[in-house]
């Protein structure tokens, strides 16, 4: 019969553990891991210590699966400013998108402040605690406890923020590409999908751009805020009534009409391939951009122009008038 020894464990000072100290401790996680990603739910495919020309850049450098670098502090002491000051340098040194903090117990401060770090997005904060227990038996033992990290939901967040800026900076590149090619001056801004490739004489009507995922197009982009809602719709109003025409110079592809709510509306011409398409086919997908354009323009070229030419002699006769009366 196996004889039961009944007691409560002592607590220990994780230093009567780590005779060696720190360095000792640091030892052992580059060579036990999943010790460290199974209390972070990470899984971590490298950790190590940095060599000696790197020696200040952290306790330990990883990576998680997704190839994303991991910094990590150890401290067998008390959480302190120091320690959390060099974290944070070694997050921004490296550009580390996980941050983990081991020590022997954290000031509520310092929990607070990593809360605080998770929810700007900036990277993942992680505190773990590393506690020293010596049971009746006296056999002696280490427990590793999460005691901070980011929430499913803020992590979902993160990696939605992530899908967002990645999507963006790949649109931006295709849009400077496509700009060099085309001896455009306008830029792309951030987030959106169109950008202006010239104006017309029509106020608010212009030829752009647009850059989806897996599509691109040229198109006459007409918009109208406020009291020009009416003058912008009236434009378009008018270039439906000559659809026939506009199509029939464009054939066989046809032109999407579309209206993107009050004031705004656009006619475009749209092919296959877009931002989001291996960067190998850009060059294609480009030079088919640049044709499109070419022949949306030619097709809207008079139309466009007699819409101009009729505003400015409705506009004549009321400046003629207006003069007459300031004579008068």
């Amino acid at each position: 019969m196996t004889e039961q020894v009944i007691g409560r464990p002592v607590r220990l000072s994780a230093r009567e553990i780590w005779a060696g100290g720190t360095r000792e401790l640091i030892s052992w996680f580059a060579d036990h891991p999943v010790a460290l990603g199974d209390v972070l739910d990470l899984s971590l495919t490298t950790l190590a210590q940095p060599t000696k020309d790197v020696a200040r850049a952290a306790d330990l450098i990883g990576e998680d699966v997704d190839g994303r670098l991991v910094v990590i502090e150890v401290s067998l002491s008390r959480s302190n400013n120091s320690g959390l000051g060099r974290l944070m340098s070694h997050v921004s040194a490296l550009g580390a998108e996980t941050a983990v903090w081991v020590a022997d117990d954290f000031a509520a401060e310092h929990i607070g402040a990593f809360a605080w770090l998770n929810r700007s997005g900036v990277a993942r904060f992680y505190l773990v605690q590393i506690q020293a227990f010596r049971a009746p038996s006296g056999a002696v033992s280490h427990v590793l406890t999460r005691v901070l990290g980011p929430s499913r939901l803020v992590q979902a967040a993160e990696q939605e923020r992530r899908s967002i800026v990645e999507r963006s900076e790949l649109r931006r590149a295709f849009f400077d590409q496509l700009n060099s090619r085309e001896g455009g001056t306008a830029s792309a801004t951030r987030g959106e999908s169109s950008v202006i490739h010239q104006l017309t004489r029509l106020a608010g009507v212009t030829y752009n751009f647009v850059v989806e995922d897996y599509q691109s197009g040229a198109e006459v982009r007409i918009a109208g805020s406020g009291e020009r809602q009416e003058y912008a719709s009236a434009i378009f109003e008018r270039l439906v009534a000559q659809r026939d025409e506009i199509e029939a110079a464009l054939a066989p592809d046809a032109l999407l009409w579309e209206s993107l709510g009050p004031g705004h509306f656009r006619i475009a011409l749209m092919i296959p391939g877009g931002f989001a398409s291996a960067e190998t086919d850009w060059d294609e997908i480009q030079l088919q951009l640049v044709e499109a354009m070419g022949r949306l323009r030619r097709a809207f070229k008079h139309v466009l122009r007699s819409l101009a030419k009729s505003q400015s002699q409705t506009r004549a006769p009321t400046a003629l008038q207006r003069q007459s009366r300031q004579s008068n």
